[in-house]
């Protein structure tokens, strides 16, 4: 319900954009079958309240939880409705999910975009990802709305993860698909977050707060005193092997492309260079 409201306030006109701030998480629940703490999937369950009663054409969904959001993936792999995008830790929970190979199947091929990145990595990885990866994607698909998996346990601090990043880098996510969906005639604006996963108690509320603030385009009082430490530490650059990983999910930036291009040609299909009432 969290969720939906959310969407709705903003498909309505009445705010900008929108944090659902939802417990428990969603993002790994499947069609049939919680998992992960998920018990209903909170975004997923947005998406098709846009598609199915709002008459939206085409959704993104963004997830840069640590852990691969396998339950979208599997709701949406065969839809070319919804362009998913995943960035993750490699080989974190769930084991053998999330691989770049997998990019959708059946009518949804090419619209499933996975980013796994190797442990430990930071500020100059997660910034490439949404450089070079996201915001080219979203470029492409041109989304309606842009839904937004907000995990926090990528932060240097979750004892579920093994990154490096900090408050600042989410607020810089943030940054990025709004801005994207502020330039975009199909999207104009339209974000809603939808809260994951995060288990640093401590620092959680401190990367929660900086998507929020810029979601509001406000800054609060409240410092993060922990940012000073994590922007600092070594290999925080990107680094030869993890531009390797961001290399092989550019390379399948060409089958979003086709599956775009395939969808337009369908009877009642829409592409990203069309008009929309959204």
């Amino acid at each position: 319900g969290g969720a939906i409201t959310a969407l709705e306030h903003v498909l309505d006109g009445s705010v900008a954009n929108a944090y659902a701030l939802c417990r428990p998480p969603g993002h790994h629940a499947e069609p049939g079958a919680g998992g992960g703490y998920c018990l209903f999937n909170n975004v997923a369950v947005a998406a098709l309240h846009a598609l199915e009663q709002h008459k939206l054409e085409r959704v993104t969904i963004v997830d840069f939880d640590v852990h691969h959001g396998n339950g979208t993936q599997a709701i949406f792999e065969a839809d070319p409705r919804v362009l998913f995008i995943s960035v993750h830790q490699a080989g974190n929970y769930p084991l053998f999910s999330g691989d770049v190979s997998e990019i959708g199947r059946g009518p949804g091929s090419g619209t499933t975009l996975n980013v796994p990145l190797p442990p430990g990595s930071g500020r100059g990885a997660y910034r490439a990802v949404f450089d070079r990866v996201v915001v080219p994607a979203l470029d492409v698909f041109g989304p309606q709305l842009v839904l937004v998996s907000a995990g926090f346990d990528a932060s240097y601090l979750d004892p579920l993860g093994h990154m490096m990043l900090g408050s600042e880098d989410f607020r810089y996510f943030t940054a990025a698909l709004q801005q994207h969906a502020a330039a975009s005639p199909h999207c104009q604006g339209r974000v809603v977050a939808v809260h994951e996963g995060g288990y640093s108690e401590q620092y959680v509320p401190f990367c929660g707060l900086a998507v929020i603030e810029q979601l509001a385009g406000v800054r609060t009082k409240v410092q993060d005193p922990y940012w000073p430490d994590v922007c600092n530490f070594a290999y925080q650059e990107l680094q030869p092997h993890q531009d390797a990983s961001i290399k092989a999910a550019e390379h399948n930036l060409e089958a979003l492309r086709q599956a775009v291009l395939r969808s337009s040609r369908q009877p009642g299909g829409s592409s990203s260079s069309s008009s929309s009432s959204g």
